[in-house]
């Protein structure tokens, strides 16, 4: 990203310029795929939830503070009115250390060395660690296999919701905030940039409340909450815009920052904490990656349709995604599982119940032995894991104590 902004910065043709936005969206996008799934394995279960969400907090403070520093140098002249606001960008220093693990665990749970807890997590991680060596290597094909442990189905369920993060019209509201309060809703250019400036700033504050909305309510009703909130905002924008009323018009500006407000309680740091959350751990990272994929998809999507679609339908376009956001209703309803408080062997149980897993989280309590949990469930003494050849095994839980690092 430092190269690529440092091309940006001093670029003097169009060439220069591009290939300064390619690396910077590689190193971006390197950053999107393993930043939420490396903060949730490194926070407590208990707390996973808030370290994420605080992360989509502190991005969203990024964007505000972009979009200020774009109205500051609205007000300059020259190439310095572009050229400063991207070079901005390689301020923040982002020093990346390998130290040794048992100093990294010290760091992070603020206990000693000889900590009884801290050597236990240690031991555990080791021993996953060379569980994982001793498997098969992992194969692609493996995302596409639907047994027992319900890859593919978790995958699906991580695509969609990264992909409904941009198809809500996120970046309709925040990328192009300014050019569609200049010409929907006819401000002036430095009035744009000042209302968008504070909308960013409004975003910013949504999107650090989120981490006690989504923690209180869960992953599932968040969800739902915002979308409904999501949804009525793209409604009433347009009813609003096809007025004559001048003052109704500017109303539906006001809008913008209600469907901000319900984005940024769950829609910001949401997604990728639910697609780490719901990745079983031997194909957790290739999932990640197939989910913040999908993502940057759907943005450039997004992005590259919405100056055509607002060209020939105008505020029409309000109506696409007062449905695109209405569609993800009945699906969270129906298919995403609860993953707030819940183990990642705790998900491996309920996926691995037949039939209905939204059900089957429901019936489950939470805090209880995995031994239990099965035998809820109605599955037999034997933890069934896939093979990466689709076959399954049969691994025996011994007893039923688990240690809670929480």
């Amino acid at each position: 990203m430092v190269v690529g902004g440092t091309l940006q910065a001093s670029a003097f043709h169009a060439a220069q310029l591009g290939v300064g936005r390619v690396l910077s969206g590689i190193g971006l996008g390197l950053q999107v795929a393993t930043v939420p799934t490396w903060q949730s394995e490194c926070a407590k279960p208990k707390t996973q939830g808030r370290w994420v969400m605080i992360e989509g907090g502190l991005q969203t403070t990024g964007v505000a503070c972009g979009q200020w520093i774009g109205y500051g140098f609205f007000f300059t002249h020259g190439q310095i009115q572009w050229r400063m606001p991207v070079a901005i960008q390689l301020i923040p220093a982002i020093i990346v250390k390998i130290n040794q693990g048992v100093h990294n665990l010290c760091k992070l749970r603020g206990l000693s060395e000889e900590d009884s807890t801290l050597k236990a997590e240690l031991e555990s991680i080791m021993a996953t660690f060379e569980s994982q060596k001793s498997e098969a290597p992992f194969q692609y094909k493996e995302l596409f296999q639907n047994g027992r442990s319900q890859t593919f189905r978790r995958m699906c369920l991580g695509f969609f919701i990264q992909a409904a993060q941009q198809l809500s019209g996120i970046n309709l509201v925040s990328t192009y905030a300014n050019q569609i309060l200049t010409d929907s809703f006819n401000l002036s250019p430095s009035m744009a940039h000042l209302i968008a400036a504070c909308g960013g700033a409004e975003y910013a504050i949504c999107s650090v409340l989120s981490v006690f909305l989504i923690e209180g309510l869960g992953r599932r009703k968040a969800f739902l909450l915002t979308s409904t909130g999501m949804t009525i905002s793209f409604i009433l924008i347009p009813i609003l815009l096809s007025q004559i009323e001048r003052n109704l018009q500017l109303a539906a500006a006001g809008l913008l920052f209600l469907f901000n407000t319900f984005f940024g309680l769950a829609w910001v740091g949401g997604p990728f904490l639910y697609s780490a959350e719901i990745a079983p751990l031997r194909s957790r990272a290739q999932i990640n990656g197939v989910s913040a994929a999908a993502n940057w998809i759907f943005c450039f999507m997004v992005v590259m349709t919405i100056p055509p679609s607002f060209a020939n339908i105008g505020w029409k376009t309000y109506i696409i995604y007062a449905v695109l956001n209405a569609s993800f209703i009945p699906i969270i309803y129906f298919f995403l599982v609860e993953t707030k408080g819940r183990s990642l062997e705790e998900l491996d149980v309920i996926f691995a119940a037949p039939g209905d897993p939204v059900k089957h989280e429901k019936r489950m309590p939470r805090n209880i032995s995995i031994a239990e949990g099965r035998r809820i469930l109605g599955l037999d003494d034997e933890r069934t894991e896939e093979k990466s050849d689709g076959s399954v095994e049969g691994i025996k839980i011994e007893g039923s104590k688990e240690v809670d690092y929480a």
